[in-house]
């Protein structure tokens, strides 16, 4: 009972502490310019989730390896011009569903009404018409372009992204939403062979329901097919080394052995999945300058792992070694899990607190995940629960010329996870790490495997020039970051062959580098990292869609 009471405590801490700090910061000073000010999410990146980061399409929670919401999603492509029109002709579908709620029900008074009704009279030429040239309110939009990104991990990024989206008056910012990728990555084969091969692969159909319950509740729902054939294993554990087993075959004359060798520290792994959720609005004090909202998601999915060990590689080693009755195959045994063919049955719930002034490019305020993550073990006793803290905090130091960002998580799982959810963190916000782009940026993907994990993220963004083309307003950045994180295999000190699988408590990855930020509008950027991880002495570009945080 002292233990539960102090948990509540620091729980009860953590969300003071967040509402606090938002509303404080964000009413240091009202918005620079109309860009500072929230906008209307347009289809496909609402504020429901990132994908990645915090400018992406809104996805369930309950995210597994290579998660749609996250580093090997397709990222929005960037918007054509007819696009463009689309995500006007949206914004005053919207406007159109708060006129049939009624003036007092319209967040944006009666000044943005009349401007909005001028910009209609003025594009009311496009799509079915109603009275005044005006869209028709209960209208069907749907487009289709192709989606590509850029992960020195992965390879290049390439596929198809469709959307289908039913409008109604009293429905924001849609009624329903339907979201279909076609999506793969390539990447040239390793040891210099020649050849390129496709480590990763994903389809799926996305469905959006907002504005239930009179826009309290929103239903996701979430269906596909993914197979990864290069996903890391180095190990468990902060201490796992990088070997290079390959360096004694001749490519020429070993050829088999050499491609054998190279995939030493990989292992493929096919998962078709379903999830729904729900996300629920229980406390909302926002204004038009920044957000004060509480929520609850709660969802729940399936899924089923085909994992295939490549021969001799680390995976089948430590394989091998667990089913050995030894005090070191005991003890790998208690610790590896879900390295072969298992299903799991999932569920995940939490809480999320956003104080932040914009949704996409924030400059004051937090974003806060605490989140329970688990599965009841339907398959192979693989019973687990998962505990994350995430949090975001954002202050200006001059508007928007100079935003220092700051990211912390703290992620602990217990019982027996699969393999995969040892290098991952979040339910809501699921992520990788530490390592890739979407965490400790220089670090590879899937390099650490553990139970614990801590990670570190700290940002100067500055937005430099700004310009228009023709309509359109665009912003150039920079970035500077520090990223660092590590895992502990255990939750004690854990020796196997002689060796301790964790290092010191100083034992951090680290990551630093810079890059570049292109802002279209108000909910589309482009962004470009560099990280170089002094730590490993590797280095990772990155080229997506949205801050990392």
């Amino acid at each position: 009972m002292p233990t539960l009471r102090a948990g509540l405590n620091t729980l009860a801490v953590v969300v003071a502490a967040t509402l606090t700090f938002g509303a404080t910061s964000s009413l240091q000073a009202a918005p620079a310019s109309p860009a500072d000010a929230p906008a209307s999410a347009p289809v496909g990146a609402t504020d429901s989730g990132p994908l990645p980061g915090n400018s992406r399409p809104a996805t369930t929670p309950l995210e597994v390896e290579a998660p749609p919401n996250t580093e090997t999603r397709a990222p929005a492509p960037a918007p054509a011009p007819d696009q463009v029109r689309a995500v006007i002709d949206e914004e005053d579908g919207e406007a159109d569903s708060a006129e049939a709620l009624g003036p007092e029900e319209d967040p944006e008074g009666d000044d943005a009404q009349g401007k909005r009704k001028r910009r209609r009279k003025k594009k009311g030429k496009k799509g079915k018409k109603g009275k005044k040239g005006e869209k028709d309110p209960n209208r069907l939009e749907y487009g289709a372009l192709p989606a590509v990104n850029y992960d020195s991990d992965l390879g290049f990024g390439f596929g198809l992204i469709g959307t289908l989206a039913k409008f109604a008056p009293g429905y924001r910012p849609y009624k329903w939403r339907l979201e279909l990728l076609l999506y793969a990555t390539a990447k040239s084969k390793p040891g210099g062979a020649g050849g390129v091969e496709v480590p990763f692969h994903d389809d799926y159909l996305d469905m959006d329901f907002p504005g239930l319950l009179n826009n309290r509740l929103r239903i996701k729902a979430i269906v596909g097919f993914r197979r990864h054939t290069t996903i890391g294993y180095y190990g468990l554990g902060s201490a796992a080394k990088a070997e290079e087993p390959w360096l004694g075959y001749d490519p020429e004359l070993e050829e088999e052995d050499f491609n054998n060798a190279r995939r030493f520290h990989q292992y493929d792994r096919i998962y078709p999945y379903g999830d729904i959720w729900g996300r629920i609005n229980v406390w909302d004090r926002s204004t038009p300058e920044y957000k004060r909202r509480l929520e609850v998601f709660v969802g729940v999915g399936f899924l089923y792992s085909v994992v295939n060990l490549y021969p001799g590689s680390r995976l089948e080693q430590d394989h091998l070694l667990k089913q050995q009755d030894t005090p070191d195959g005991r003890e790998m045994a208690r610790l590896l899990h879900g390295d072969e063919d298992h299903a799991v049955l999932r569920g995940s719930t939490g809480l999320l607190i956003d104080t932040r002034d914009h949704e996409y490019t924030p400059t004051r305020g937090t974003f806060t995940e605490i989140s329970v993550r688990g599965a009841p073990g339907v398959d192979k006793g693989l019973a687990y629960a998962g505990f994350n803290v995430n949090t975001s905090w954002y202050k200006s130091i001059y508007k928007e010329w100079l935003v220092f960002g700051f990211r912390g998580i703290g992620d602990f799982i217990v019982g027996k996870p699969p393999l995969w959810t040892l290098t991952r963190f979040g339910a809501f916000l699921d992520r990788p790490g530490p390592g890739s782009g979407w965490s400790v940026r220089g670090v590879p993907r899937q390099r650490f495997h553990g139970k614990l994990k801590a990670i570190g993220n700290f940002e100067l963004r500055s937005m430099l020039v700004r310009f228009n083309i023709k309509d359109q307003r665009f912003h150039i950045g920079a970035v500077g970051f520090a990223d660092t994180g590590r895992v502990w295999a255990d939750y004690r000190p854990v020796t196997i062959n002689g060796v301790p699988l964790d290092g010191g408590f100083t034992d951090w990855a680290l990551g630093l580098g810079g890059g570049l930020r292109v802002k279209w509008g108000e909910t589309f950027i482009v962004r470009v990292d560099v990280g170089h991880s002094m730590s490993l002495q590797n280095t990772g570009v990155y080229i997506d869609i949205g801050h990392i945080f």
